[in-house]
């Protein structure tokens, strides 16, 4: 994305440029992040979309990713917002446990599909919770098990070893619950994401987008609208949700 659109309609563009399942999960973290002076990590930052709206709620806000080129494009643009509170740190989320020292301890923790990509998912969880202080909350979302697969996804296999793709196709919210009860988390809010409309908004985007990537996102962003219908849809189709997403408290005690 070009910083041009960012200049011109500011922090929303980061939002909106993205597909509709971006759009869905800043929405359900709307919901669920806490405001104030609070320090949040985005594990797993990307583009620092979701960090950036930490921060811009009075969040002390820290973005994580092995990408160091993601991570420079992002402080650029929190640079062009004027966001000062806010820091990318380039990071490998398999070796947190070697980066708690630099790190410190955290209200709240983002973890946006990323899980679905690590091996050692357990390990991942586990260091979460050594990172959050007693009574700080973790948002996380992964893709629902039972997804349809979208338009272009290699439905054939999954990685071997990670090299970004997905290692696993998804979790169920009770396969998630379980890994959490092993650290000393309890369930806060269990909930669905990206409902019909959004998964047929992301395909008809990747299937115009494969003659014309900008021509796509013009032609499906008017028809985002529908997206707002997917909770009553999800009442009259039975169609499973893209994603998961779970908010979990941590306890007093580490285990």
């Amino acid at each position: 994305m070009d910083n041009t659109l960012i200049k011109l309609i500011g922090y929303m563009a980061m939002v909106l440029h993205g597909d509709a399942a971006v759009f869905d999960r800043w929405r359900w973290l709307r919901k669920y992040l806490k405001s104030g002076s609070l320090r949040t990590l985005d594990a797993g930052c990307g583009s620092g979309a979701f960090t950036m709206y930490a921060a811009k709620i009075g969040n002390e806000a820290v973005g994580i990713s092995f990408d160091e080129r993601n991570n420079k494009i992002a402080a650029g643009r929190a640079k062009i917002l004027e966001i000062s509170n806010i820091n990318f740190i380039d990071g490998d989320l398999r070796k947190l446990d070697e980066m708690f020292q630099v790190l410190g301890k955290f209200d709240q923790i983002i973890c946006f599909e990323t899980i679905e990509h690590i091996l050692g998912d357990s390990k991942l969880l586990k260091d979460f919770s050594f990172l959050l202080k007693p009574g700080g909350r973790l948002l996380l979302t992964a893709p629902y098990k039972y997804y349809k697969h979208l338009y272009g996804d290699d439905k054939t296999k999954l990685s071997t070893y990670e090299d970004g793709g997905h290692v696993r196709w998804g979790y169920t919210h009770e396969e998630i619950k379980n890994l959490l009860n092993k650290f000393d988390f309890e369930i806060e809010s269990a909930g669905y994401i990206s409902g019909y409309a959004s998964q047929r908004l992301i395909n008809l985007q990747r299937i115009i987008g494969r003659i014309n990537p900008k021509l796509a996102w013009l032609v499906v962003f008017p028809l985002r609208i529908f997206q707002f219908l997917d909770p009553i849809l999800a009442k009259i189709i039975k169609y499973p949700s893209l994603s998961i997403g779970i908010v979990a408290v941590k306890n007093n005690i580490n285990k």
